[in-house]
């Protein structure tokens, strides 16, 4: 296993490297702002770039800056349909809190982007030696979403398609609040992929419930620091006497993670998986089957509006009549993304049982 000696050497004859093929040439520096309100100097426009989080990618997609990412933190050829052009070379590490120093500094990277909830103070600490700063931009804040992408369109001289992605996000955003205004939020019960793990405020599930005329029945639970031993806000256990006894009105079951519809089969057995607990025997949500398998894909896309579409379509039906859910993913993913719309990214224990 190299030595930290030995690393740092090479990421100083990789930054060495860097700079005889041109990097870091003289650009005018400009100081912005970023998602924690950090000062951080760089060259605009962007050219080459590192990206933490599919979210943000997405985002820098969408606005048409794609060519200057040189680096991700996913394997592109396990998301050959979403990521065409992602290569293994681009690898920048496996996770947002898993990095790749060396490998960012090979890329010759002007900027590094991370997410807040991401090991952001050591890459910025690491990196800060090679001249390559670290952007916090939260690209799954739903309540940041026209502040981050606005940032973005600066940052890579996309204003106008960044205006335009924008006022995409904010006529539907618009759409929720007008169509629920006045609506008696009811009570859900949302689950990650992991039994009995959910989302506390703070996340961006959180808020895209609350956007859909939800209640989250676990956001009233405060974690001193954002963390404790049974998780963060984004990933946090409980018990399930507790879910039963919070008497959810609907239950949203998050996975997979794919951009390709999962099979109905798939939806089915997750489903009856979930009825099946005992934790949810005698609830408003088993009683009504307002039990609901949904995939990340529609429950992210564009700062998880399409999840909050699709949640109010669930919770408040005689509020969202004439709006489908899926054909708005569909323009995300075909004008914004630029692959194919797909539909049947969800399922219900209700639908299923129709068609049984």
């Amino acid at each position: 296993m190299r030595s930290e000696g030995r690393r740092q050497a090479l990421l100083r004859g990789l930054a060495g490297a860097a700079g005889l093929a041109g990097f870091g040439t003289a650009r005018a520096a400009t100081q912005i702002t970023d998602d924690l309100g950090r000062s951080v100097a760089v060259t605009l426009p962007l050219k080459r770039v590192v990206v933490f989080n599919r979210y943000t990618t997405e985002f820098i997609r969408a606005i048409g800056a794609m060519p200057a990412v040189v680096g991700v933190d996913f394997d592109g050829r396990q998301y050959p349909d979403y990521w065409p052009g992602v290569t293994p070379a681009m690898r920048a590490g496996s996770g947002q809190s898993s990095v790749n120093y060396e490998a960012i500094v090979g890329m010759q990277a002007d900027a590094v982007f991370m997410p807040r909830n991401s090991d952001w103070k050591k890459a910025a600490q690491v990196l800060q030696g090679f001249g390559i700063p670290v952007i916090v931009v939260t690209g799954w804040d739903l309540l940041k979403h026209e502040w981050n992408v606005t940032l973005l369109g600066r940052l890579f001289a996309q204003q106008q398609r960044a205006a335009r992605l924008n006022a995409f996000y904010r006529h539907w955003h618009d759409t929720l609040r007008s169509r629920l205004q006045g609506v008696v939020p009811k009570r859900v019960y949302f689950e990650e992929v992991g039994l009995y793990k959910t989302a506390l405020q703070g996340s961006g599930w959180h808020d895209m419930i609350e956007a859909g005329g939800g209640r989250n029945v676990f956001g009233d639970i405060q974690l001193p620091g954002g963390v404790s031993p049974r998780g963060n806000v984004q990933n946090f256990e409980v018990d399930p006497e507790e879910v039963q006894a919070r008497r959810p009105e609907a239950v949203i079951k998050l996975q997979p993670g794919q951009y390709l519809p999962h099979p109905r089969a798939f939806s089915a057995d997750v489903l009856g998986r979930l009825a099946a607990r005992p934790g949810l025997q005698g609830t408003p949500a088993l009683r009504d089957a307002q039990i609901f398998h949904l995939s990340y894909y529609l429950a992210s896309g564009c700062s998880k509006i399409t999840g909050a579409l699709q949640i109010a379509q669930w919770l408040h039906p005689e509020r969202m009549a004439g709006i489908d859910p899926q054909a708005v993913m569909g323009q995300w993913l075909q004008e914004f993304q630029g692959v194919p719309a797909q539909r049947g990214y969800w399922q219900s224990l209700d639908s299923l049982k129709e068609r049984a």
